[in-house]
């Protein structure tokens, strides 16, 4: 996968992303897999020289990305446009920042109500229980990312990942490349991890 800077991502619609009636709340997964990121982040920040099986991201690139990821979220829970949070580099925090990013963003999307609303994101406006669905795969995917890179375990509960698998697989499989910044689907297999599942429909070398 390569850096996504929003401007090329896959478009959808609040019509062709996962159906919000009868859907989980999305919220205690999204919370879980953040919690998960805590001691990875922690752990990586001496060790920011190293790739990742993201290809555009350093280890450092990538504990950048994973803050803004959740400053975006805080900021679309907020009514706020998700362009007005970019990466900002910095040599060391990330650990704290990300932690008081997860804070804010718990306390911005605290109101049920607000996974019923819609939302512009970088690949399209999508209801509030898909988006963060979405977001719970990417974080997951980078915590991953992290977690190969520096050599430490990551894993989450398949259950808490059924939601955002199905989000995930609405990234296309054909045409990726230029137009669209992921790597061809790697399959794992249908018994594998739903962590890996995701890992692989992204594009990483899962197997």
């Amino acid at each position: 996968m390569t850096k996504n800077t929003g401007s090329n991502s896959p478009s959808n619609t609040a019509e062709d992303t996962p159906e919000r009636e009868g859907a989980p709340d999305p919220r205690p997964g999204f919370a879980q897999v953040v919690a998960a990121l805590h001691p990875l982040i922690a752990a990586a920040e001496t060790q920011t020289d190293r790739a990742t099986p993201c290809s555009d991201f350093t280890v450092k690139e990538l504990l950048e990305h994973l803050v803004m990821v959740m400053r975006r979220t805080t900021a679309i829970g907020t009514g706020e446009h998700w362009s007005t949070v970019e990466e900002e580099p910095t040599d060391s925090g990330w650990g704290d920042q990300f932690q008081a990013a997860a804070a804010e963003s718990e306390n911005a999307w605290s109101d049920p109500a607000k996974l019923a609303g819609t939302y512009e994101v970088p690949w399209g406006d999508i209801p509030g229980t898909p988006l963060l669905f979405t977001y719970t795969a990417e974080l997951a995917v980078h915590g991953w990312d992290l977690a190969t890179a520096t050599d430490q375990d990551f894993s989450i509960d398949d259950e808490v990942l059924a939601g955002p698998l199905m989000a995930a697989r609405f990234i296309p499989a054909e045409g990726r490349g230029e137009e669209m910044p992921f790597d061809p689907v790697v399959d794992p297999g249908p018994d594998a991890p739903v962590l890996l599942q995701i890992a692989g429909w992204m594009g990483r070398q899962v197997v």
